[in-house]
């Protein structure tokens, strides 16, 4: 009777050993309302929302928000127009989390070999005339890239944990590029004046 007890509690006694706290999702949110803007010399700024081509792989367009959309919430939270004349463009052109399946991951006794995410974002900001001709322009790039499993659950933590981190580098990233190539149309110090009741619109392309 001591001997079937003993194995009985045994198997219990395993799984309480072996279980894992599940995956959470890492990074800061994507969301920089909390930053100061970045003032434009412009009457408009326009956040396109066209979304970028993407390969077959692409998982960052089933996320929530999708990686184009993190990119245009950034556009959203940082830019404002605090001029009378010319407009500026801020546009995705590239927004993609990749996913390529590692081959030989875990060792001769894994069944799951995972996968590879890689996370590639790039926004523009174009300052235009009142011909739509361009006066100046600023890029700025991020990529970053993660391993992880190939279950939907794991797979879908750790791109949103990667689209967070390659957020945060690409507003670090946009930020210094827009006050080295665009100095000139920043609005800054405490003097400037109210920006103009409406600065913002989105616009549609086909």
């Amino acid at each position: 009777m001591l001997h079937r007890r003993s194995l009985l509690i045994l198997p219990a006694a395993l799984g309480a050993c072996s279980s894992t706290p599940p995956p959470q999702i890492e990074g800061p949110p994507i969301s920089y309302s909390y930053l100061t803007q970045l003032r434009l010399d412009v009457a408009t700024v326009t956040i396109e929302d066209r979304n970028p081509n993407a390969g077959p792989n692409d998982i960052g367009r089933e996320l929530n928000p999708t990686a184009a959309e993190a990119v245009r919430i950034m556009g959203r939270d940082r830019l404002a127009a605090f001029g009378t004349e010319h407009k500026a463009r801020f546009s995705v052109t590239r927004a993609q989390i990749l996913r390529t399946r590692n081959v030989g991951r875990g060792g001769a006794f894994s069944s799951d070999p995972g996968e590879r995410l890689d996370c590639q974002l790039t926004a523009r900001l174009d300052i235009l005339d009142g011909n739509d001709r361009r006066l100046g322009f600023a890029e700025a790039s991020a990529e970053r890239s993660q391993s992880t499993e190939s279950t939907g659950n794991s797979r879908r933590i750790a791109a949103e944990s990667l689209l967070r981190q390659a957020m945060f580098d690409l507003n670090t990233e946009f930020e210094f590029q827009l006050r080295r190539a665009l100095r000139p149309y920043l609005v800054e110090g405490p003097a400037a004046a109210p920006p103009p009741p409406v600065n913002r619109e989105e616009l549609s392309r086909p």
